[in-house]
C-alpha cells in the first residue's frame, strides 16, 4: 500500500484539487484509491465530490465512529475519507491516530490531502505517509515555500514522489523546468495547464477527470497518475480530443 501526502509550501496552489482529480484517475487505471482529508483546520476535499458527510476522519480519531464508517464510496469507485465540517485544533498527537488507523485500511494507494503552507500542521502531517508529492505554481513565490517544504520532508526521510507544476501558462515570464529542477532537487512529474474546465468542475462539484476528461488539465493529471503507478501512459490523440485542444473549448 502507498501512501503518499500531497502537500504544498502555501496555500491556493491547487493541491485538494489535484488530490481529488489523482484519485479519480488511479481507479480509472484500475487502482483501488483512497482519498483522506488530513486538513483538520480548513478540510474541503468533500466539496470536490458535492459530498456531505455524515462520519468524518475527525469522528474516527476522536473515537465516535469505526473508520469503515466514514469512507464514502463515489460512483467512480474512489474511495473518500472526508474532514470535518466544522473547525478543529491541531494537535500533533491527531496524526499519530491517523496513522494507526489507516494501518487498518487496503488499497494500493492513499492519497493524503494535507494543509498548505509551512506550519507545524503541515509538518506534522506529512508523518502518516511514505512518500510525499508537491505541488506548486510556476511562480518564485510558490517555488521557494516548495523547496522549504521539500527540505521538512527530506529531512524527515520521507521517499519524495516528485513535483508537480500547476497551472502552467508556459508565458515567457515562468521559470522553465530545467531551472526549476535544479532549484528544488525535485523531477518535474506532472505539469497541468491552466484551464478554465478545472474551475467549471469546482463549481459542478465534480473533479474535472470526471466532468471534462478531454480537457488539457485532466490529461495533464492522468499523466501523473500513469507516473505513480508506473503505467506507459498514451494520450489519447483522436479528432475530438485534437478539436477540442485547438478550438480551446475547455
Amino acid at each position: 500500500m502507498r501512501i503518499i501526502a500531497i502537500t504544498a509550501g502555501k496555500g491556493g496552489v491547487g493541491k485538494t484539487t489535484m488530490t481529488a482529480n489523482l484519485g479519480v484517475s488511479l481507479v480509472k487505471m484500475g487502482f483501488k484509491t483512497c482519498v483522506l482529508d488530513a486538513n483538520f483546520t480548513a478540510p474541503d476535499l468533500a466539496i470536490h465530490f458535492g459530498l456531505v458527510p455524515e462520519a468524518t476522519l475527525w469522528d474516527v480519531l476522536e473515537g465516535k465512529e469505526k473508520i469503515e464508517n466514514a469512507v464514502y464510496v463515489h460512483d467512480c469507485g474512489l474511495h473518500i475519507v472526508p474532514g470535518s465540517t466544522g473547525v478543529e485544533e491541531f494537535s500533533r498527537d491527531i496524526y499519530k491516530r491517523l496513522k494507526r488507523k489507516m494501518r487498518t485500511l487496503k488499497y494500493d494507494f492513499i492519497l493524503l490531502d494535507t494543509p498548505p503552507g509551512l506550519g507545524d500542521d503541515a509538518k506534522a502531517a506529512l508523518e502518516p505517509a511514505r512518500e510525499v508529492l508537491v505541488v506548486a505554481n510556476p511562480e518564485w513565490t510558490s517555488l521557494g515555500n516548495a523547496y522549504k517544504i521539500t527540505k521538512v520532508a527530506q529531512g524527515m526521510k520521507k521517499k519524495m514522489a516528485g513535483l508537480v507544476l500547476n497551472r502552467r501558462l508556459a508565458h515567457e515570464y515562468e521559470p522553465s523546468s530545467e531551472l526549476i529542477e535544479r532549484f528544488l532537487g525535485l523531477p518535474i512529474v506532472g505539469e497541468i495547464p491552466e484551464d478554465v474546465a478545472v474551475r467549471k468542475s469546482i463549481s459542478l462539484q465534480n473533479p474535472v477527470a470526471i466532468s471534462y476528461p478531454e480537457a488539457p488539465a485532466a490529461r495533464g493529471i492522468e499523466k501523473v497518475a500513469a507516473h505513480l503507478g508506473g503505467i506507459d501512459y498514451r494520450a489519447k490523440s483522436g479528432l475530438l480530443h485534437r478539436l477540442i485542444s485547438f478550438l480551446g473549448i475547455f
